[in-house]
């Protein structure tokens, strides 16, 4: 024992040698809560990002800039939730879920409000696009992981309910918007509008972190604080009649629980008297203090970004290392890689090393030296490219047609309805032992985009319509698959880092996408050419996914023979050698 009357190895000065054990989802309960408070989130961000397209005429008008440069708002929002994805990712592994979704809600929510005080189009790009997505990114992030988080044998069902809240936003929030524009003009409409996107800080509240286990469960029953001994001596004693903990003892039991004990410190353990319930950690007994600094420490939370299969939106049933499990617990261990968020105390570091550190493992940059991550990141760069075109010059092009704002905006509401519906049935279909995941992306992108040039020759409300159901259901199954097909195709160890990665490009993509397609409409004079610009690079988007099988068996297969050819000649300090991400 120190002079000062704390046990050597205080938890409050040393970091736990024993590593945390990963929780087991528990595939229910408060996973329930979790999945429709992630709902609700997509059905708010997502909202918001779909029906901009109403708004852009109203924005035209006000601000009297190009199409081009106003198409920007849009781009931004959302280009900037996207992209956040790697930031977010850091800052979740180290506040946690709860806090910066909650702090998302709160930003997106004033960036929206202040951005109808903009004196003119360059301060709304920043409110509004800027910080509103930003908010956005961060609230996102942490709706997605979340329910993979609570989910493992009934994840693809709980994750398809989750995002069905994205085609439910855009079927609720297009007639919303122009209810609103009509009553209130744009500003009130976006007041209103900012304030439904706060209540995203209530339902980010119920993000409730899973704690690591801390025993088994048949153990926590069989033991109890007075039947547990040490090597040297009883785990208590007697002091003036009172059961009292040897603090030497609990070094050599650092962790233990069981049902209920009382107890009495002496006074060099401060006076204290305490009643453990069953959920405590009886090493907090040795800290000689039970300060809310100690209780963290022990009360230990591992990030969701831990598992490296929280992207994963599929059956877990169907992956090699799911079937090769000897239990849930085994899976979930295999699955939790370390973290760098526990590194000791001893090491000093800044607050912005250690946020460097965490966004770093986001991302593995070898993986742009693999022709199959090339191949599919510019397949999904070429999709983000043309995917919201369509929703921010629908509503246009409709008033172009002599449509009333109303019709404009149900085409909208008709994408977001058949979105949900074929969120459901991709599903369905890609659990199924016959689904080939990959040909029904490549066929959806190539269609989708074949149907969308053809958008300037619909002159018929209707056929808009079918349009608009078939563009939903082309975007649906793209999203719906893009973590499957990662994992088919490069394995669920780097499924984490290229979801990233394929995430920024995404994001980037969507920067330009609507700007340029504004611009190009500013040189014509209609919005024919936009809708031309987004079919071609959606059908592109398709049709160069269709040899990725091959190219992802040739690649393996050249790492298999390079792999033949090193082992023979295998070193000692050949163990040293690290993946990039880990040099740096």
């Amino acid at each position: 024992m120190a002079p000062n009357g704390k046990v050597n190895g205080d938890a409050s000065s040393e970091k736990r040698t024993t590593p945390p054990r990963p929780p087991v989802p528990p595939d229910g309960g408060w996973g329930w809560v979790i999945t429709f408070s992630s709902f609700m989130v997509s059905f708010l961000v997502d909202g918001v990002c779909f029906t901009f397209g109403i708004f852009f005429p109203e924005f035209l008008r006000h601000f009297g800039e190009s199409k081009g440069k106003t198409q920007i708002l849009g781009s931004v929002l959302n280009g900037a939730y996207l992209s956040l994805g790697p930031v977010a990712g850091a800052l979740v592994n180290k506040f946690g879920c709860r806090r910066i979704a909650i702090s998302g809600a709160f930003v997106s929510s004033i960036g929206l409000f202040l951005s109808t005080f903009s004196p003119n189009l360059d301060i709304m790009i920043l409110l509004y696009g800027v910080v509103g997505g930003s908010g956005f990114g961060l609230i996102y992030l942490p709706a997605i992981v979340m329910v993979g988080y609570y989910f493992d044998k009934r994840r693809a069902f709980a994750t398809g309910i989750a995002v069905c809240g994205s085609g439910i936003g855009g079927f609720v929030f297009a007639p919303l918007c122009v209810f609103l524009l009509e009553i209130y003009g744009w500003q009130g409409a976006m007041w209103i509008i900012s304030g439904i996107v706060f209540n995203g800080a209530i339902f980010a509240s119920f993000y409730r972190p899973l704690e690591e286990a801390v025993c088994d469960s048949v153990e926590c029953e069989q033991t109890s604080l007075c039947d547990i001994k040490t090597e040297k001596d009883s785990f208590t004693f007697q002091e003036n009649g009172n059961k009292v903990i040897k603090q030497n003892d609990l070094e050599l039991n650092p962790i233990y629980r069981c049902r209920s004990v009382e107890l009495k410190c002496d006074k060099n353990g401060l006076d204290c008297a305490a009643r453990l319930a069953f959920s405590q950690d009886m090493s907090l007994l040795g800290t000689g203090s039970g300060s809310p600094k100690q209780r963290h420490a022990h009360k230990n939370h591992l990030s969701p970004l831990v598992r490296k299969d929280i992207f994963y939106s599929g059956s877990l049933e169907h992956i090699p290392e799911r079937k090769a499990a000897k239990s849930d617990s085994d899976y979930v261990a295999q699955m939790t890689r370390s973290s760098n968020e526990d590194i000791p105390d001893t090491i000093k570091l800044s607050c912005w090393t250690r946020f460097c550190v965490l966004f770093r493992e986001t991302f593995d940059f070898s993986l742009l030296a693999s022709p199959t991550f090339i191949v599919y990141g510019v397949s999904c760069f070429l999709c983000m490219f043309g995917f919201f075109i369509p929703f921010n010059f629908l509503p246009a092009l409709a008033r172009d047609l002599n449509l009333s704002i109303g019709e404009g905006a149900l085409l909208i509401s008709i994408i977001g309805i058949s979105n949900t519906v074929t969120r459901l049935v991709v599903g369905w279909v890609s659990d199924q032992p016959w689904a080939d995941c990959l040909l029904i992306n490549n066929v959806a992108l190539l269609m989708g985009g074949l149907i969308t040039c053809f958008v300037p020759f619909y002159k018929i409300y209707a056929i808009l319509a079918l349009y608009s159901v078939l563009f939903g259901a082309a975007i649906a199954s793209f999203v719906s698959l893009r973590s499957i097909i990662m994992v088919e195709l490069m394995g669920i160890e780097r499924l984490t880092n290229a979801f990233g990665l394929v995430t920024l490009c995404q994001g980037l993509s969507s920067f330009i996408g609507s700007p340029i397609a504004g611009a190009l409409a500013d040189e014509t004079g209609d919005y024919n050419i936009t809708f031309y610009l987004s079919g071609v690079t959606l059908s592109l988007a398709g049709l160069i996914c269709f040899p990725l099988r091959r190219i992802a068996k040739w690649e393996n297969s050249k790492i298999s023979e390079n792999n033949e050819t090193v082992i023979p000649a295998v070193s000692v300090s050949e163990p040293e050698k690290k993946p990039m991400l880990d040099q740096t």
